[in-house]
């Protein structure tokens, strides 16, 4: 059996599991590590690449530096003062979409949504809002401060960012911002006009009561607090200016996770299980399997069969509504990071196959990646609100579809003016 059909079976089994998850995800991805390198699809030394990689330093430094916020209570401060100028539900919930946003460009955007837990259930109870309504909100909001900055979502921003500049294109820390920023005024414009009639409006149980007066805001000495936003600033700088100071961003969010360690913002107990094995090892060893595809002609075979499928055709937007789509529907059931490591070859070796500069059909798959926003385990910040806001499954699809096809229309039209298509 040649090294790309046993390639492509190992991605249908991975995919599969990832379905079913019969057994856990990370477990699904060492498997698939093991695997190609028992049958010499890759050596050993690639296998464990990964595992090293700036983007997962990156990550480790983002998620201490951006906790220290959450940490030290400045993240309660900020979220608190947003009920003093939205008097109805419909001006909170916009509210909340706009602070949600701006807190998770630079924060974990799970982090973001744990901190509006409690105050959303705080303010509902003493204004009678709808808490399903609003935690919604504060979840799309999180989700859509992933697509401000580099750092809005670390993980995926790094990872289209580091294969833009492979191919020999530049990717600055606001490339991203090019289309998250258009994306976000969309979004609170179709939610303040159209949107929040669709949201879930689902009665407060005595349990959700219970659990508010039990959450506690954290509170710090107040040179603590300026210390954590003046990390985070300096950080945020540092990766701005990364080519004048010839340090590179990966490094500089290493830099500020120490400082905060050293200054006692954190233990260094503390530091370490902020940072989640499971997204190393998503992260890490979903690398070999996306070499595998590259190096063995996998993925050009994947492309060439997908070009097929939809009936041979060449046209650009046509393929990059199917790569949306496809995106879009896998990224509801496992990780957004595997799902763009399985799909960034397919989508070069598609861009290759029509002739186009691949930069914005993986800006697509990025911005696709991101919306994770149709079921309740489609991410991290979707699991967080599920109990909380007493939604069923299928509330996420009759709250968040409409929105989800907006993006993808607007993705379409917008990103070939960012990324044309064409040099």
């Amino acid at each position: 059996m040649s090294p790309m059909v046993l390639t492509i079976i190992i991605l249908i089994l991975a995919v599969t599991s990832f379905l079913l998850e019969k057994i856990p995800v990370n477990m699904t991805v060492m498997l698939s590590m093991i695997a190609l390198v028992v049958l010499r699809l890759v050596d050993p030394k690639t296998a464990v690449s990964g595992f090293a990689s700036t983007t997962i330093l990156m990550l480790i430094g983002v998620v201490i530096v951006g906790s220290a916020l959450f940490e030290t209570g400045v993240c309660d401060m900020i979220a608190a003062q947003v009920t003093r100028f939205a008097k109805t539900e419909r001006q909170m919930i916009v509210a909340i979409l706009i602070l949600a946003s701006i807190l998770s460009a630079g924060l974990s955007n799970s982090g973001t949504v744990a901190v509006f837990i409690p105050i959303i259930m705080g303010i509902c109870a003493k204004t009678g809002f709808s808490h399903s309504k609003l935690l919604m909100s504060a979840f799309l909001g999180a989700m859509s401060g992933g697509r401000l900055t580099l750092v809005g979502d670390a993980a995926i921003n790094v990872l289209i960012g580091d294969q833009i500049k492979n191919l020999g294109y530049p990717f600055g820390f606001f490339e991203i911002s090019k289309i998250g920023v258009p994306l976000t005024i969309v979004m609170i414009i179709y939610m303040y006009f159209i949107g929040y009639r669709f949201l879930p409006d689902i009665p407060m149980a005595g349990g959700d009561d219970a659990l508010f007066t039990s959450s506690e805001p954290k509170t710090a000495p107040r040179w603590k607090q300026i210390t954590s936003v003046a990390v985070l600033l300096i950080v945020f700088l540092g990766m701005i200016f990364e080519k004048q100071t010839g340090i590179p961003s990966y490094f500089v969010a290493i830099m500020g996770a120490v400082v905060d360690v050293l200054l006692g913002i954190f233990t260094e107990k503390q530091a370490y299980q902020m940072v989640s094995i499971k997204t190393i090892i998503l992260l890490g060893g979903m690398t070999p399997l996306a070499t595998a595809l590259k190096e063995t002609g996998a993925a050009q075979a994947i492309a060439d069969l997908l070009i097929k499928l939809i009936g041979g055709s060449t046209n650009v937007y046509f393929i990059t509504v199917i790569i949306f789509m496809l995106t879009t529907v896998m990224t509801q059931f496992m990780s957004n990071v595997v799902t763009v490591t399985l799909l960034m070859p397919i989508v070069i070796a598609v861009a290759d196959t029509i002739g186009v500069v691949p930069n914005a059909l993986i800006m697509v798959l990025g911005i696709a990646s991101t919306m994770s926003i149709l079921s309740p385990i489609a991410c991290p910040p979707a699991n967080l609100i599920y109990s909380y806001g007493g939604y069923k499954f299928s509330d996420y699809l009759k709250s968040n579809i409409l929105l989800a096809a907006i993006f993808m229309i607007f993705c379409v039209l917008v990103i070939p003016f960012f990324w044309p298509f064409y040099a």
